[in-house]
């Protein structure tokens, strides 16, 4: 072999290695998983499709065949995030989400999730996670709550349970999460209100007021010889028989010097910092003692519930300290603060704050302590409806009235029904304590009051 030769060979194989080289690294790409495999232009424009699809809003339907009405809750992870209000009987709603995404549904006003009756499973949807798949979810006909009472409805009930929760907030957890509090609780058994809530069990004795203490307690303050109440400039609108002042009906009084500036201001803040949301009233109670939450027709205002660091405010303390010593009725029967805000042309029509024979172990709301924490240019009255009374928003000012019979408080006092008047001009800022019969703040503990915010 002569030396051109072993040059054209050493040649065919330079170029043999360079080929391969290049035919290895052309067929070297990132796959979904992130480890190297083969690929073409063809296959990088399939994964960046499918990149693109995951950070893709889109739209999908929801259809109610229930007989109930449901809400549609984004599980974010904790306590789910409401969506969506779905008629029953056909109902649909369409939401913008992402692929990926999981809503869970439950009946309306209340987080009792609605059930598959065969494998009692809730009803839960996941979003394809490609624009390719059908995204129209169906709750069916047969839809219901579940026969076995004691389900956890959140995902982070486990975790909720393992921190203490079910010590911490039993009434809530027990209702919630059931099944992760059981071992703690026994929440199998306390799921029943009419175990979990009995006067024995939450120790429910003698009521705070019996025959005759409403009118001792309110002719105390209206009495000009008590310098502990003058200091608040009392003044009566309504007395029995207009003895102590005002018109004859029941008690109807203000203080108009009762709390200053930095007190309403601390109620306010505290009130906005909670979140004002739309007014709602109370529905029908289902089984496991949770009221549903309605909307209300009759009132336009927004509200937000004094809790949490609000209630732990040391104005705000101090403003439940006076009422506390002024009406000598215990804060275990109180509500938390109740915090008000009446836009233009916003009210409430005439209601009344108790109603019958209440029999909950909380009894009546015997007393509204109500507060006005900013002046009104114009309207904003409160009215009694069939007394003839108005009274005009002034900051500082406090108006206090019962729901019960003197001789009987056990029973309601339908002459206080009561209407806010729509506000013309400015904002109206008020916050009210409502004071039960018995023990509140035990029972709402323990969830027997239907509330569970």
């Amino acid at each position: 072999m002569n030396s051109f030769s072993i040059r054209f060979l050493f040649l065919l194989l330079v170029l043999s290695i360079v080929l391969v080289t290049n035919t290895q690294s052309a067929e070297t790409c990132i796959a979904e998983d992130g480890q190297q495999t083969s690929c073409d232009d063809e296959k990088q424009e399939e994964l960046l499709s499918t990149s693109n699809d995951q950070n893709r809003q889109l739209s999908i339907t929801i259809t109610n065949k229930s007989p109930y009405r449901a809400d549609i809750h984004w599980d974010d992870g904790r306590y789910g995030s409401h969506m969506s209000i779905l008629e029953p009987n056909g109902g649909t709603s369409r939401l913008n989400t992402y692929p990926g995404h999981s809503f869970f549904v439950t009946r309306h006003g209340v987080k009792e999730g609605l059930y598959d009756p065969e494998t009692d499973d809730q009803y839960r949807f996941t979003v394809a996670t490609t624009t390719t798949k059908d995204n129209h979810f169906v709750i069916p006909e047969n839809a219901a709550p579940s026969n076995n009472p004691c389900q956890d409805r959140f995902s982070v009930c486990a975790t909720e349970a393992a921190r203490g929760a079910c010590w911490s907030s039993p009434g809530w957890m027990i209702v919630h999460c059931c099944k992760s509090c059981d071992d703690d609780l026994e929440a199998s058994k306390l799921i029943d209100p009419k175990v979990r809530c009995s006067k024995e069990r939450l120790n429910i004795t003698e009521p705070t007021w019996k025959p005759g203490d409403l009118n001792a307690l309110f002719e105390s303050w209206a009495s000009t010889s008590n310098s502990e109440y003058q200091k608040y400039e009392p003044k009566v609108l309504s007395s029995p028989g207009g003895e102590f002042g005002g018109i004859d009906g029941p008690w109807v009084i203000t203080f108009d010097n009762f709390f200053n500036d930095e007190e309403a201001e601390a109620l306010i803040r505290g009130g906005a910092n909670v979140g004002f949301e739309r007014s709602t009233d109370q529905g029908k109670m289902n089984a496991l003692g949770e009221r549903e939450k309605i909307v209300s027709k009759t009132r336009t205002s927004s509200n937000a519930w004094c809790i949490g660091a609000c209630e732990r405010d040391p104005n705000v303390k101090r403003v439940t300290s006076r009422i506390e010593r002024v009406t000598h009725v215990p804060q275990k029967n109180y509500e938390s603060f109740q915090i008000l805000q009446y836009g233009h042309e916003q009210f409430y029509r005439s209601h009344h704050d108790s109603s019958g024979k209440d029999t909950s172990v909380s009894g009546h709301r015997i007393l509204t302590f109500f507060l006005y924490l900013t002046d009104v240019e114009e309207g904003g009255e409160t009215k009694f409806n069939g007394l003839g009374i108005q009274v005009k928003p002034k900051r500082g000012r406090a108006l206090i009235w019962p729901s019960v019979k003197n001789e009987d408080p056990s029973e309601w006092d339908p002459r206080t029904y009561h209407e806010a008047m729509p506000v013309i001009k400015g904002t109206k800022y008020a916050a009210n304590h409502w004071i039960h019969l018995n023990d509140y703040v035990g029972p709402n503990q323990w969830g027997c009051t239907g509330s569970f915010s």
